[in-house]
């Protein structure tokens, strides 16, 4: 009988240390991205005063600060600063990476900026490398420049986007806590052929140093089941699950009609950032295009690329996991519940949570502009990269930044200016992945019909 009682005894305090350890691992293992928020929402809030307890939800999460030639030095010196300041050593950054030679080499419109030559560059990566030290980091690493250089025929391979990625790649993996994901268009991983050529030109970039995967629908729509589809199809064409991906879920909750790519007017904002992705080969989910900042004036609508759009957002909250999910009035329906400062799951299995990045402290300066006046459908804009000056204030003069596809650029005046995000290519129709959101919604999700392709373009 005591030894009956003794081997019981053992075996739940063998249990309750596997629980423990199990708890402990759960509790280590999520990552808490954190970054500044975009200047556009300071000004936003100040000029719309009903958009202030929306975007204050927002800003609870972080939204990837972008590094860019576009910006001047002190502007880049400021940002990152700040961030460092903002942002605990627990949490990891979340930073674009967008400065390499002949960047946007296809459409030339973003591809202004110091960095001239593989000299510029190593300054300019050494230049955040030095400021970031060993701090925990994820990278997303120059938006475009591996779909140019992996597709046919594409301008990357001239102008010599294989080195200098390496290059990048070398230079910031040797911090022993960053993580780096190149940035991939989505339509270069629908089909077998191009997910091939991606893969072989990810087989010799990593040969210079440590990358965990590819960014997926940056600045896009595409749905996170459909971004699942082709993380696989490049985990396929690699021949290794060992890299994974992150998909921009900024403005993917209701995914996108095919042919509609500028300021979607279904479009809502999706899940949070986090690492707690409930899907095995997607480590995070990020907000890399700052909701609310135009796509361009497009046929539905919008402001200059990069600049904030209140009818869009308005649309993209409306329309969003937060209104859907969490129960979040709409903009203009009365007073908001406390915004969450955590990701609240619901009970399905699928559902992703995770603690929102406190950011409580003072707001970068960061903003876009970029005249889009010569709309075509073969253009998108992208992100902006926001700018900061030496002020942690909101600037009294608004900035510009000139959007482009994913990228932004600073421009630097006697007023602090707003640099824009690179334009992104949309290509080829790819067929319709027949999926449904992952993710609990109680919106209906339009369905999808085949991708149609497009290259990225930029308004930069």
């Amino acid at each position: 009988m005591h030894s009956i009682l003794h081997s019981r005894t053992v075996a739940t305090a063998v249990s309750c240390m596997a629980l423990a350890l199990s708890s402990s691992i759960g509790l280590t293992s999520a990552e808490e991205l954190c970054s500044i928020p975009p200047y556009s929402y300071t000004r936003a809030k100040s000029d719309h005063p009903e958009l202030t307890s929306a975007i204050e939800t927002l800003e609870n999460y972080a939204i990837a600060s972008w590094f860019t030639d576009r910006q001047g030095t002190d502007e880049r010196s400021t940002m990152l600063s700040n961030m460092l300041n903002q942002c605990s050593e627990e949490t990891r950054l979340s930073i674009v990476v967008y400065g390499i030679p002949n960047k946007d080499c296809a459409a030339g419109l973003s591809s202004e900026g110091s960095v001239k030559s593989t000299d510029d560059y190593k300054a300019f990566l050494q230049e955040l490398t030095g400021a970031i030290g060993d701090r925990k980091v994820l990278y997303v690493v120059e938006p475009d420049a591996l779909g140019l250089l992996a597709e046919e025929g594409g301008c990357g391979a001239s102008a010599g986007y294989l080195d200098n990625l390496k290059v990048a790649v070398e230079a910031l993996s040797s911090n022993p806590n960053a993580e780096l994901y190149i940035d991939i268009g989505y339509w270069m991983l629908a089909y077998p052929d191009s997910a091939s050529k991606v893969a072989t030109a990810m087989k010799e970039i990593v040969t210079s140093g440590r990358v965990k995967g590819v960014t997926i629908n940056t600045s896009n729509y595409r749905s996170t089941d459909e971004c699942t589809t082709y993380c696989t199809n490049f985990q396929t064409a690699m021949g290794k699950s060992d890299m994974s991906c992150v998909v921009d879920t900024s403005r993917n909750y209701n995914g996108s009609p095919t042919s509609d790519w500028c300021n979607v007017q279904t479009a809502g904002i999706g899940k949070p950032p986090t690492s707690e992705t409930g899907v095995s080969n997607i480590d995070y989910f990020m907000w890399i295009k700052p909701p609310g900042e135009s796509d361009g004036e497009c046929p539905t609508g919008g402001t200059s690329a990069g600049s904030f759009y209140l009818e869009g957002f308005t649309l993209l909250w409306d329309q969003s996991y937060f209104v859907s999910e969490q129960g979040m009035p709409k903009i203009g329906d009365g007073p908001s519940t406390p915004a969450p400062t955590k990701y609240e799951p619901n009970s399905s299995a699928d559902d992703e949570n995770q603690s929102a990045p406190d950011q409580t402290t003072s707001m970068p300066t960061h903003a876009p502009t970029t005249d889009n006046s010569n709309w075509n459908q073969e253009q998108t804009v992208g992100t902006v990269a926001p700018a900061d000056t030496t002020s942690t204030e909101a600037p009294s003069t608004p900035e510009t930044v000139a959007p482009s596809t994913t990228a932004p650029v600073m421009e630097t005046t006697t007023a602090p200016s707003y640099s824009t995000t690179p334009a992104t290519t949309a290509p080829s129709t790819t067929a319709s992945t027949g999926q449904t959101e992952s993710t609990t919604q109680s919106n209906a999700i339009p369905p999808r019909s085949a991708c149609k392709t497009k290259k990225r373009l930029r308004s930069l």
